[in-house]
C-alpha cells in the first residue's frame, strides 16, 4: 500500500510539472508573437489591395464635420479622458464603501496529498472598511472635481482646433481645384503651341509637367491630411464647399476688450491652471497638521479552518484611531513650499507671456485683415482688365504675359487664403460663433 501510495504522489508530481510546461509553452513570446504576426501580413496584403483602389466619396462642411466628432482620434481621446475623470470623481466617494476579500488555501506535505479533504481547506470572507480624514477626503474630491475640469476645457479648445483644421483643409482642396483648373488651361495652350512652333511648345509642356508632378505629390499630403482629420483611409476624399461658414470680421471687427465674448475658454484654462498651482501649495501646507486616521477593524464574515466554521461577531469589532504629528525640524516641507512657490512665479509669467502674445496676435490679425482685404480689392479690380489685354504677336511676350497674369493669380489665390486664415483665428476666439459641448461640474 505504501509502495502504491509512493507511486500515485509521483504520477501527481509528474502530471503537475508536465501542466507547467504546458503552460509555459502557451505563454512563450515568441509563439505569441508569431500568431500575431501571421494575423498582421494578412492584414497588410488586404490593406494594399484596398488602397489601390479606393473608392470616392465626397463629403460637404456638414457631413465633415459630424465625421470629426465621431472618428477624430484627438477629440475621441479628448472624450476619453472627460469619461476617465468623471470616474475618477466617483471614486472618491465608492472609496467609502468597505471592500470584500475571499481568501481559501491548502498546505500539505506531498506525502499527505493523496489523503487531503474538505476538512484541509482554509476559506474566510473579510471585509475591511476606511474611514477617510475630513481633510484628505476634501483634497481629493478638488483634485478630482479639478481634474474633469480641466479634461472638459481642454477638450472644448481640441474641438475648435480640429474644427478650424479642417476649414484650413477645406480651403486647401478649395484651392488644389483652382489650381488643377490652371494647369489643364495652360496645358491646353501649350499644346497648341507646340503644334504651331515645337521647339517653345515643348518647353513649356516639360515645365507645366513638373508643376502637375508637383501638384499630384501635394493631392496625395492632402489625401493624408484629411483621412487624418475624418479618423479613417476608407476613401479618396472630394471636400465640397457647400454649407463651409463664411466671416467677415474684416467689416465687422470683433471687439477683442469684451471679455462676455472673446477668449473665454482660453481665460478658463489659465484659471484652471492658477487653480491648480494653489491647490498644489495647500497640499504643502497640510504637511504641517497633524494626521488622525481611523480604522475600522472586525472579524471575518465567515471562516471556516480545520473544519471548525466561525461566523461574523458584532462584539468582535474593533476600532483604531491614531494620531500623527511630524515636526519639519530638517526642513523637508518648508524646502517643498518655497520651491513650489519659485515654480509658480515662473508658472504665471508664463501664463501671463502666454495671454500677451495671443492679444497681440488677435491685434496684430485685425490690422492685416484691413490692409489684405484692400489689397485684394486692387488686385480683382487689375485681373479682369490684364484678361482684356490682346495677345502680342511675338512669342516671347506672349510668355512674358502670361507669367504675369500667372503671378497675379497666385496672388489672388494668397491673399483670399490669408483673409481666410485670419478669419478663421478670429472664430476660433469669438464665443458666439461656438458651442460647448461638455457641461461643467
Amino acid at each position: 500500500m505504501i509502495v502504491v501510495s509512493k507511486q500515485k504522489n509521483l504520477f501527481l508530481l509528474a502530471g503537475f510539472s508536465l501542466l507547467l510546461l504546458l503552460l509555459a509553452g502557451c505563454l512563450s513570446p515568441t509563439k505569441k508573437v508569431s500568431s500575431y504576426y501571421r494575423d498582421v501580413q494578412a492584414q497588410w496584403q488586404t490593406n494594399v489591395a484596398r488602397q489601390t483602389a479606393l473608392p470616392p466619396r465626397n463629403a460637404t462642411w456638414p457631413e465633415a464635420l459630424q465625421l470629426l466628432e465621431d472618428r477624430n482620434l484627438k477629440m475621441r481621446r479628448g472624450r476619453n479622458d472627460i469619461t476617465n475623470a468623471i470616474e475618477n470623481v466617483r471614486q472618491v466617494f465608492k472609496d467609502l464603501i468597505p471592500n470584500l476579500n475571499f481568501r481559501s488555501g491548502v498546505s500539505e506535505s506531498l506525502r499527505q496529498i493523496s489523503s487531503i479533504g474538505l476538512d484541509d481547506v482554509t476559506f474566510s470572507v473579510d471585509s475591511f472598511f476606511n474611514i477617510p480624514g475630513i481633510v484628505n477626503m476634501n483634497t481629493r474630491l478638488f483634485a478630482a472635481k479639478l481634474a474633469l475640469l480641466r479634461a472638459q476645457t481642454v477638450y472644448e479648445l481640441a474641438v475648435r482646433e480640429q474644427t478650424l483644421e479642417l476649414y484650413k483643409t477645406f480651403l486647401d482642396a478649395q484651392e488644389h481645384r483652382e489650381i488643377a483648373a490652371q494647369l489643364e488651361t495652360e496645358k491646353v495652350f501649350a499644346q497648341a503651341v507646340q503644334r504651331a512652333e515645337p521647339v517653345s511648345g515643348d518647353a513649356l509642356m516639360r515645365d507645366i509637367n513638373g508643376r502637375l508632378l508637383a501638384h499630384e505629390k501635394e493631392a496625395d499630403a492632402l489625401q493624408t491630411k484629411i483621412s487624418d482629420l475624418m479618423g479613417g483611409r476608407e476613401w479618396r476624399w472630394n471636400l465640397v464647399t457647400n454649407g463651409i461658414p463664411g466671416f467677415s470680421y474684416e467689416s465687422s471687427p470683433l471687439p477683442l476688450a469684451d471679455t462676455n465674448r472673446v477668449a473665454q475658454l482660453q481665460m478658463r484654462l489659465v484659471a484652471i491652471e492658477i487653480a491648480g498651482e494653489w491647490a498644489r501649495e495647500v497640499g504643502i501646507k497640510l504637511q504641517y497638521w497633524p494626521e488622525v486616521n481611523v480604522f475600522v477593524t472586525g472579524p471575518a464574515l465567515y471562516q471556516r479552518i480545520n473544519g471548525v466554521t466561525r461566523t461574523w461577531r458584532p462584539d468582535e469589532i474593533v476600532l483604531r484611531g491614531d494620531f500623527f504629528w511630524r515636526i519639519d525640524t530638517r526642513g523637508y516641507v518648508s524646502r517643498q513650499l518655497k520651491q513650489a512657490r519659485r515654480d509658480q512665479v515662473l508658472q504665471m509669467e508664463q501664463i501671463q507671456q502666454d495671454s500677451l502674445a495671443l492679444v497681440d496676435k488677435l491685434l496684430a490679425a485685425q490690422r492685416l485683415l484691413t490692409l489684405s482685404r484692400e489689397q485684394l480689392a486692387q488686385l480683382q479690380r487689375v485681373i479682369p482688365l490684364l484678361e482684356q489685354v490682346p495677345l502680342p504677336g511675338d512669342f516671347a511676350g506672349i510668355i512674358s504675359l502670361l507669367d504675369l497674369y500667372r503671378n497675379l493669380r497666385e496672388q489672388d489665390r494668397k491673399l483670399r487664403r490669408e483673409i481666410a486664415e485670419l478669419n478663421a483665428l478670429m472664430w476660433f476666439v469669438d464665443e458666439q460663433k461656438w458651442y460647448s459641448p461638455t457641461k461643467p461640474l
